[in-house]
């Protein structure tokens, strides 16, 4: 790995700068060791300021009480000369300690502290809010406390306020007011503030050194990382040799070995998908150039004039129509299996009724299962709709696909059960025939495209019918569920989520 230095020389432009890996680590570990530094800085300093002014509240509220309970004592005791010696002891608080100390009467009271034992004036030309609120919590009773910025003084202020009790009544009858100028007292801690700033410049410096040092330890692992970024890139998948110690360097190159494996899988699936188109399109054009050479033969037959019967022309006009209504069909299951595997395709869902939708699906299969007699019995929950969320027009073609299905490999004067039922919030749908059935080796495949079984009843099918039905099931939520014995049937099962609350489609 280069040094910092090499770097710089290596390419011109600040673009290159910005966007090397190494640069901007090295930039990362300044920008957040400077922060580090500046917030320590500040914290440090927040938290001692408060704590200060904790600790100096606490002591300022001691001497409040002390110098209230002794101003009580004299004023019950009527001994106005002792209080006017403790009244020195006050003035050396005051001049030693810089804080001002007010003792003054609450007028109020129904025995106010008599002006003599006072040494201040409550009155607005001398009060400010700030001194008004603390002093009238202490003529409440309780001892009060503020600080902030104060215009008279032209500083910050510490306010503390001790309430003065009559000794008999303990009625409050004035307060204590200690008030002390902040700024002055904490002269030493800007000082402290100087050294702070010094002390972090020196270790950011420090730290800036340091630094650089582990960027160029740290950009080692990711070299190695991105020039493997780049085998993959080229289509290379070999797994990756993994040398990082680190544990999230170390998480990076399993990550990357697992998107090399990923991506081998993926390359392995195009390719198979591939294949499938070509399969698909070898499947269509095998299943229309069928029909299309038959109706080359009829119509070559036709023009050359070989029949000239009119039975016999009628009934190749027949054929040809038969096997273009066979392509139309095939044309339009591919047309709706598109749409139905498109994931951007969205159906439109409402409430409609399972009993609704077979009470129409009857009448189209009996027409189907005519020729062959089948009897279709329907078994429905009696005076229950059966609701659920759907596209009525897509359910009532994945049911006929079924019925007709079912229909096609079933015997003459056969019967078809159709089951409904609701449980637990669902509703189970099961169409039963007694037909051919089918092998357990064709089971896997029945849904697969273009799949038809070898079976007689199935040459006209297009092989795509049944795929639809599950990707019509699919979208609304549920899957076709399918169990078939060779000789004796098959039942295709459904299951729904039950459609109970009709807000929003009222």
């Amino acid at each position: 790995m280069k040094s910092l230095r090499n770097i710089f020389k290596k390419k011109n432009g600040l673009s290159f700068l910005k966007n090397d890996i190494v640069v901007q680590i090295y930039l990362s570990f300044v920008i957040m060791l400077t922060v580090s530094l500046v917030l320590t800085g500040f914290i440090f300093v927040y938290l001692y300021q408060r704590n200060y002014i904790r600790s100096y509240t606490s002591l300022l509220t001691k001497q409040g009480k002390k110098i209230a309970s002794r101003v009580a004592r004299f004023e019950a005791s009527n001994k106005l000369q002792q209080f006017e010696k403790y009244s020195v002891y006050v003035d050396e608080i005051e001049s030693g300690e810089q804080t001002d100390v007010w003792i003054v009467s609450n007028k109020k009271a129904e025995t106010p502290l008599a002006q003599e034992y006072t040494n201040a004036e409550v009155g607005d030309d001398n009060l400010t809010e700030e001194m008004y609120a603390v002093l009238n919590n202490a003529f409440a009773g309780k001892v009060s406390s503020s600080s902030s910025y104060d215009k008279t003084y032209g500083m910050m202020i510490l306010r503390v306020a001790v309430p003065i009790r009559d000794r008999e009544t303990k009625n409050v009858i004035g307060s204590v007011m200690m008030i002390s100028m902040i700024e002055k007292q904490t002269m030493g801690l800007r000082e402290g503030n100087y050294l702070i700033v010094i002390s972090a410049f020196l270790a950011i410096l420090v730290s800036y050194a340091i630094s650089l040092v582990f960027t160029r330890y740290l950009s080692r692992p990711i070299n190695k990382i991105g020039k493997d970024i780049n085998r993959i890139a080229e289509g290379d998948y070999s797994p990756i040799k993994k040398r990082s110690r680190s544990a999230q360097l170390g998480l990076l190159e399993d990550k990357l070995d697992l998107l090399s494996v990923q991506l081998a899988k993926s390359e392995e699936e195009r390719e198979n998908l591939e294949q499938v188109r070509m399969d698909f399109f070898a499947n269509v054009s095998h299943e229309l150039r069928t029909p299309i050479t038959v109706m080359r033969g009829y119509a070559e037959t036709l023009s050359d004039g070989i029949i000239s019967n009119a039975g016999e022309i009628q009934e190749v006009y027949q054929r040809i129509l038969a096997e273009c209504r066979g392509m139309e069909r095939l044309v339009e299951d591919l047309f709706i299996l598109s749409k139905m595997q498109n994931p951007d395709f969205q159906i439109e869902r409402e409430p409609v009724s399972l009993v609704q939708i077979f009470s129409d699906v009857e009448r189209s299969a009996g027409e189907i299962g005519k020729e062959k007699e089948i009897e279709l019995v329907l078994s429905v929950p009696e005076e229950e709709p059966c609701m659920i969320l759907g596209d009525y027009v897509r359910l009532r073609q994945m049911f006929l696909i079924i019925l007709d299905n079912a229909i096609k490999f079933s015997n003459v004067s056969g019967r078809i059960d159709v089951r409904m039922q609701r449980k637990d919030g669902r509703i189970t749908v099961e169409i039963q025939d007694y037909g051919a059935g089918i092998t357990e080796e064709e089971l896997p495949y029945i849904f697969e495209k273009f799949y038809k079984s070898k079976m007689k009843q199935n040459e006209k099918g297009t092989g795509l019918g049944l795929m639809i039905a599950r990707q019509i099931a699919l979208r609304h939520g549920g899957d076709i569920q399918v169990d078939s014995k060779l000789q004796e049937g098959t039942i295709f099962s459904f299951s729904f989520e039950e459609l109970t609350s009709f807000d929003g489609y009222e």
